[in-house]
């Protein structure tokens, strides 16, 4: 059994296609079956299912890459802990991040850590909480910023906590609630919503926080942009939670944001899996981040390694 080996069954796996997967890693077509059919004749067991369209993982299979991906990141991780002996931070650090991380000059945070470890290249992938959360466990990223989930499902994670988010709900400056400057959210339970997407966990949060005021919100649409929904909701289409930051952020005409008097608070953690050792990377990376959150938070943006 070799390195590359577990690589390929890996990118099969994630394809569910040969020629997809030896496209995305460069190999040949032929190259990749003829290692996977050797690797299933030494193991004795066949990882894959074919047809003439798609592959698909067999027990055995699934069990295979569960155990190649942990073998691989710790391998990695080997990899980087003896370029820290040798005074050498390098490599690639997969990030994955909620959206509302711009409130938190995310960018000016990516910038300042590339000039202390310009070595490490860095692979940024936005998405929802939940979706981070999966890419996390299949090891597609080492780190993300991500909403803490309702759920306590989750002791293969590492959360820490870096700053919370008061939701107030936003309405355009014509609505009824516009005047006020505090209501309970029981008084919204006429009124259409623009909510965010199922796979963001701000849209659980949500969805309680209406169950717990006695009412099921009529959802107009699904956004996952604030800029968007803005937009919807200054024309008259709905309303929604939104941070108060994202109000200081956007700063769009035509809306009116009104306290909840049972605050709505987002949870923002930094999240990675709980691995036998982290690459030096992912340590320095997530050293740097709490640092910068916690210089925002206290008005001053100087770090140093």
């Amino acid at each position: 059994m070799e390195i590359h080996q577990l690589q390929y069954v890996i990118e099969v796996a994630k394809h569910k296609h040969f020629t997809r997967a030896a496209d995305e890693i460069n190999v040949g077509q032929s190259t990749l079956s003829q290692q996977i059919a050797k690797l299933e004749g030494e193991l004795g067991v066949k990882l894959f299912d074919r047809t003439s369209r798609t592959v698909h993982l067999t027990p055995a299979g699934i069990e295979f890459v569960q155990n190649a991906q942990q073998i691989l990141a710790q391998i990695e991780a080997l990899k980087q802990c003896m370029n820290a002996h040798a005074g050498l931070f390098k490599g690639v650090l997969h990030i994955g991040t909620i959206t509302s991380l711009a409130n938190y000059n995310f960018g000016k945070m990516i910038a300042s850590f590339h000039n202390i470890y310009p070595g490490i290249s860095l692979n940024i992938i936005q998405e929802g909480s939940l979706k981070l959360i999966e890419l996390l466990r299949s090891r597609e990223i080492d780190i993300a910023f991500l909403t803490l989930p309702p759920s306590t499902e989750y002791e293969d994670l590492n959360f820490y906590h870096l700053a919370n988010d008061e939701y107030v709900l936003v309405t355009g400056d014509k609505h009824p609630f516009a005047g006020k400057k505090v209501i309970d959210l029981a008084e919204a339970h006429n009124e259409n919503f623009i909510f965010q997407k199922k796979n963001q966990s701000m849209y659980a949060i949500c969805m309680k926080a209406c169950n717990k005021a006695g009412f099921h919100p009529k959802i107009l649409c699904h956004s996952s942009g604030a800029s968007i929904s803005f937009g919807l909701i200054s024309e008259g289409l709905g309303i929604g939670f939104f941070p108060i930051r994202d109000m200081k952020t956007f700063r769009i005409s035509g809306l009116a944001s009104i306290k909840l008097r049972e605050p709505l608070i987002k949870n923002i953690m930094l999240t990675t899996l709980k691995p036998a050792m982290y690459a030096p990377s992912i340590n320095v990376f997530y050293q740097h981040a709490i640092k910068w959150i916690g210089c925002i938070q206290n008005n001053s943006h100087t770090l140093h390694p």
